[in-house]
C-alpha cells in the first residue's frame, strides 16, 4: 500500500528525531571523554568494590586517578552482577579530603557500611566488561555513558588479572526489580529474558 504524503512527512520527521537523538547522545559521550582525557596522565588512586558484590547482587564500583594537585577524578558504575549489567554511572571530579570523608564515606553508607575491597584496575575493566557482556547476552544495554566512561582506563596495559567473576545467581539470570523501576519497566525485563533465555532459564523477585 502506497504511503499517503501525511504518512511520509511523519515517517521522515521520526527518522529526523531519531537521528537527532542519536547526535545528542554522541555528543553527550565525546564530552565526557573529553572531561576524563586530562586525567589519563595521573596514577590510578584506587578501584573499590563492595566485598558482598557477588552476594547481594548489586553495588558500586568506583574508579578513580588522582592529580598532584590532590584532585580525584572518580567513575561511578552502579553494576547489577545478576542480570542487567551496568545499571547506572557517575563522573565526578573533588578534592582528596572531601572525597575521602565525603564521597566515598557516603557510597559505603548507601551499602549499609559494608566493606569495599580495593582491587587492580586490571581487575576493575575485567569485572565491568564481563558483567556488560553476560547483560548484552541477555538482551540489556548497559548505562548510555558506560563506554565513554569506561575511557578512565586509559590505554595502557593494565597487567593480567588472575580474579574470577561468575554472574547470574546460581548458574541463571537473576532479576531483581529495583525502587527506580515500574511495573511496567520489570514486566519488559521479564519478557526480554523469557525471549533471550527460554521460561523456567532465569529467576527473578518483584
Amino acid at each position: 500500500m502506497a504511503l499517503t504524503e501525511q504518512q511520509k512527512q511523519k515517517k521522515a520527521k521520526q527518522k529526523k528525531q531519531r537521528r537527532k537523538s542519536g547526535s545528542t547522545l554522541n555528543n553527550s559521550s565525546n564530552l565526557l571523554t573529553e572531561k576524563i582525557s586530562p586525567y589519563l596522565e595521573h596514577p590510578f588512586y584506587e578501584c573499590l568494590i563492595p566485598h558482598n558484590l557477588f552476594e547481594a547482587g548489586i553495588g558500586n564500583i568506583l574508579i578513580t586517578r588522582l592529580s598532584p594537585q590532590g584532585e580525584v577524578v572518580i567513575a561511578s558504575f552502579i553494576v547489577d552482577v545478576y542480570c542487567l549489567g551496568i545499571k547506572k554511572t557517575l563522573f565526578k571530579t573533588l578534592p582528596l579530603p572531601e572525597y575521602e570523608q565525603s564521597f566515598k564515606a557516603g557510597i559505603i553508607k548507601s551499602h549499609g557500611d559494608y566493606a569495599f575491597t580495593k582491587i587492580k584496575p586490571s581487575c576493575a575493566k575485567k569485572l565491568l566488561d564481563g558483567a556488560a557482556e553476560y547483560a548484552k547476552e541477555l538482551g540489556f544495554t548497559p548505562h548510555k555513558d558506560y563506554h565513554a566512561l569506561k575511557t578512565i582506563f586509559g590505554t595502557e596495559k593494565l597487567g593480567f588479572c588472575w580474579s574470577r567473576y561468575r554472574f547470574g545467581k546460581d548458574k541463571m539470570p537473576f532479576y531483581v526489580k529495583g525502587p527506580n523501576e515500574s511495573s511496567a519497566d520489570a514486566n519488559h525485563i521479564i519478557a526480554t529474558l523469557e525471549k533471550n533465555c527460554g521460561a523456567g532459564n532465569f529467576h527473578y523477585h518483584l
